[in-house]
């Protein structure tokens, strides 16, 4: 690529939707700031390499027996893409990684697919189709098949009228580009001023630390201005409302007269002003505040559940439950599967388990990630009345946290909250990529010594569910708020059953 051209890619549109901030660092960081850039892990490295085979094994299974032709591809954009543009004039079917470029944006769809239909390269034009693996339309899918529409349309004369998603389980989900102009348009004109060099609000997201490199020094950032951007839960759309209102620090925000504010722009109305308010509260005064009484009653029995997926294969490879039952001691259960292809033995035995569940329970899980699996292994392999009645007690402890407690946290994950109450994961293994790279290697390597580290993981974050239902019962019974020293900081015994 020429060193002087600061091309806008499809991947600036990814990169803007996790982070803000980072298409803007990759060009313009200090080098204080690139010392602070996060390399990729193991695990994406890993996820990048699967995604290109899983691009090669879309092609040879849904392409078989039709012409697909790679494009040429080097660092000079404008050559591939004069490649690129002769394929298209010879009207060939499917052109595989060819090179779209016009001024300074230039972008490589997986596939460019032969329609019928007038353009200026005769009587058929091409439409961009990406391979993802992925199972749901992402926002990013849309802005990039958008991207390559409007370079296709600088290129061959036509804007095509639809684009296409090929999923992970080789389904095509088609997009009808026109639907989608207004949206490309505002977050193009976002990275177009980023190139000019404006660099955006504070923005502090999960996903700048666990998928952008930039997340620390986005962190640092916020920090260092006590900006609004630290408070949970509070969008760019809302953030950027409050700013242009003078609300633009913690300290701001901590004092603001909500009332006022209450719909002086869209998003901004006075339950979400209260919440932020007392966000901005708690983070300036480390105070832990309960707003709503949290009630999670005490059944018969109490099931703490967390699965552990593998995301490259598209599997499921340990349940996990903390069982609690009145009188008893708790006791953890997992349900494994040591290969590939056990997946379906797995989720067989679990189903067996779940007919054997007394009437009187519930289960506790945090965020929706266990719904969503289930959902997904139902599908794959069918329920039972069982699997119904379990999903029908199913108990989101995340959203009971986020409607109830205001926490001095940026972020209300469970190893945030845990951590901060007081709880430690015991073994090598502390986060879901690493249990995923650690799933991998035991996959290649058959070393038990590997799938128990994964499987004492899984136990500490059901535990760590536990932990966190039971400081609820006890210490969130009421409206109230705890400032430092907390009351629980020497530790606190079970309180399920009360």
């Amino acid at each position: 690529m020429p060193e002087h051209k600061d091309y806008l890619t499809a991947s600036d549109y990814y990169r803007f939707l996790q982070c803000p901030h980072w298409p803007y660092y990759e060009r313009f960081a200090t080098d204080e700031e690139r010392g602070l850039k996060r390399a990729l892990t193991e695990s994406e490295i890993k996820r990048q390499e699967d995604g290109l085979a899983h691009e090669a094994e879309v092609i040879r299974e849904l392409f078989a027996g039709q012409e697909v032709l790679e494009a040429p591809q080097s660092s000079d954009f404008e050559k591939d893409c004069q490649d690129t543009l002769e394929l298209m004039r010879q009207g060939l079917p499917l052109i595989y990684q060819g090179t779209l470029t016009h001024d300074d944006w230039t972008g490589r769809p997986d596939l460019l697919r032969r329609v019928e239909g007038e353009s200026d390269l005769g009587s058929w034009h091409y439409e961009p189709v990406d391979i993802k693996s992925a199972h749901h339309l992402e926002k990013y899918h849309r802005l990039q098949l958008m991207f390559y529409a409007v370079l296709l349309e600088a290129l061959q004369g036509r804007f095509p009228a639809t684009g296409f998603i090929l999923a992970k389980d080789k389904t095509e989900i088609p997009i009808q580009l026109g639907e989608h102009v207004a949206e490309f348009q505002e977050y193009t004109q976002e990275l177009e001023r980023i190139r000019a060099g404006e660099k955006p609000d504070p923005v502090l997201r999960k996903s700048c630390l666990d998928t952008g490199p930039w997340g620390e020094v986005c962190q640092r950032l916020a920090q260092s201005t006590d900006d609004i951007a630290q408070l949970f839960n509070v969008d760019v759309r809302r953030l950027k409302a409050l700013r242009e209102l003078g609300i633009r620090t913690l300290a701001d925000a901590a004092e603001m007269d909500v009332v006022d504010l209450d719909g002086r722009a869209p998003g901004l109305r006075l339950h979400g002003l209260e919440v932020a308010k007392l966000q901005a509260q708690s983070l300036k005064r480390e105070s832990v505040i309960v707003r709503e009484p949290v009630v999670l009653g005490t059944p018969d029995m109490e099931i703490h559940f967390d699965i552990e997926s593998d995301p490259p294969n598209d599997m499921d490879y340990l349940y996990g439950f903390l069982i609690r039952q009145k009188g008893q001691p708790d006791v953890y259960r997992p349900f494994v599967a040591e290969r590939l292809e056990d997946e379906e033995k797995m989720w067989r035995a679990f189903l067996e388990w779940l007919e054997q569940l007394p009437l009187d329970y519930h289960v506790i899980h945090y965020a929706s990630y266990e719904k969503v699996r289930l959902a997904v292994m139902e599908k794959r392999y069918g329920g039972s009345q069982a699997l119904d009645a379990f999903r029908e007690r199913m108990v989101d402890l995340k959203q009971v946290v986020t409607s109830s407690l205001v926490l001095p946290l940026y972020f209300y994950g469970l190893k945030y909250i845990a951590k901060f109450l007081g709880y430690r994961w015991r073994g090598e293994v502390t986060g879901g990529g690493q249990s995923i790279d650690v799933f991998e290697k035991f996959l290649a390597t058959n070393e038990r010594r590997l799938l128990d580290q994964i499987i004492m993981y899984n136990e500490d974050d059901v535990r760590a569910t536990a932990l966190v239902a039971d400081w609820c019962r006890a210490y969130a019974r009421q409206i109230t708020a705890y400032d430092k020293p907390y009351a629980w900081e020497k530790g606190f015994e079970r309180t399920y059953p009360q």
